[in-house]
């Protein structure tokens, strides 16, 4: 495996350094590797989900042992990064009342119809106001953690906060790749940066790497990232991982296992390997 970095407790300044330093190899070609991840994907039975991401990565199938429910703290993500993105583009001025302006937003779009059944718009619009001011606090409170993490203010110039996440919907499939965003360096190439719970597990490097993976095949950034950082600030462990040309394969092949661990023993298939 490329270079892995492993921080204990770091300031704010090494992990910002982390994510911005020059890549150590010329970022990979990733466009026939999502051809061929495409391929095998497609080629996966339908029994596997339909959506893979970092935590399908790290837990397999405990990752769908439960059935998922929204609640505060599964919303405080995607909350708190809308609520940053207020923030950085000056419609809000500070973390709390940004929150509870994305919360508002959130159920106005589901409240005219704009939202699918499930999605966090469509819980919200139903919840109680108790329940949607309880999601604001818990949003503004992980958007001050990232911001915190990588002190934001002292380092706006060289990060993006309020990144949307990478997003690849497998051609002639039903499959998505999912890969989170929690910032990003604001340079022509440079890392991204997850912010985790807890510590880390066995396989935190895998998920890491598919977030990277997704990142770099969706198209949804001017260059691919160079290299994952994975935090987790309960734990005080900041990981690293270079994205080169064996990394985003072994990420592949990753992505293919996990697909894989959903389906009953079936026919090979004549699909391409990727290769180790």
């Amino acid at each position: 495996m490329s270079t892995v970095r492993r921080l204990r407790s770091p300031a704010p300044s090494a992990i910002v350094d982390l994510l911005c330093a020059p890549p150590e190899a010329a970022p990979p070609a990733t466009a026939r590797l999502a051809e061929v991840l495409a391929a095998r994907l497609v080629a996966t039975p339908r029994a596997a989900p339909s959506r893979l991401d970092a935590f399908v990565a790290e837990y397999g199938a405990a990752r769908f042992a439960t059935a998922f429910r929204w609640s505060a703290k599964a919303a405080r993500r995607p909350l708190g990064t809308g609520a940053l993105r207020r923030l950085v583009a000056g419609t809000s001025r500070e973390l709390l009342g940004a929150a509870r302006e994305e919360v508002d937003a959130t159920c106005d779009r589901a409240q005219r119809g704009l939202a699918r059944r499930g999605a966090l718009g469509t819980w919200l619009a139903a919840a109680p106001a108790e329940v949607r001011a309880l999601c604001a606090v818990e949003a503004a409170t992980w958007a001050w953690g990232l911001c915190h993490l990588v002190d934001y203010d002292a380092h706006a110039g060289r990060l993006a906060v309020g990144v949307p996440d990478a997003w690849f919907d497998v051609p002639g499939g039903r499959t998505t790749l999912h890969g989170r965003r929690d910032a990003m360096s604001a340079g022509v190439a440079g890392g991204l940066l997850r912010l985790r719970d807890g510590a880390p597990g066995v396989r935190a490097h895998d998920g890491l790497l598919v977030d990277g993976l997704v990142a770099a095949i969706s198209g949804s950034a001017p260059c691919a990232p160079t290299r994952v950082v994975g935090a987790w600030p309960d734990a005080g462990v900041v990981l690293g991982v270079e994205l080169d040309a064996d990394t985003v394969r072994r990420a592949a092949r990753v992505v293919v296992a996990c697909a894989a661990t959903f389906v009953p023993a079936a026919a090979p298939s004549a699909a391409p390997v990727l290769a180790a």
